[in-house]
């Protein structure tokens, strides 16, 4: 897999963690929060132990905010990692192999 483009692997994050946190603050809103926690911490064998506070749109928009903010640093961060270590991959393959053919045409030659 080649070069990621950072702005759009930012984003994408960004949509995954908002869109999960808008979940959470629609059950919120509708009063399912409670048992949502509950169901998810038994299934995990764990004792419930938090209450919900009631629902706040303030905090909600503070919420997907702050999920915004850190899916699309996440993401464009990894995808900076990632194009750079296989930048590096290819610098060290060319060394090893040298540098393709590119005969007079600028594309690789038929072999």
């Amino acid at each position: 897999m080649g070069h990621v483009h950072v702005h759009r692997a930012g984003l994408t994050m960004a949509g995954v963690l908002v869109g999960w946190h808008a979940i959470w603050a629609g059950l919120s809103a509708f009063g399912l929060s409670q048992s949502a926690y509950d169901f998810v911490r038994r299934i995990h064998f764990m004792q419930p132990e938090a209450a919900m506070a009631p629902f706040d749109a303030l905090n909600a928009g503070l919420l997907l905010l702050v999920a915004a903010a850190v899916g699309y640093v996440t993401g464009a961060s990894l995808a900076a990692v990632w194009n750079c270590l296989t930048a590096m991959a290819e610098s060290a393959a060319t060394r090893r192999h040298g540098a393709p053919d590119l005969g007079h045409t600028g594309r690789p030659a038929r072999g």
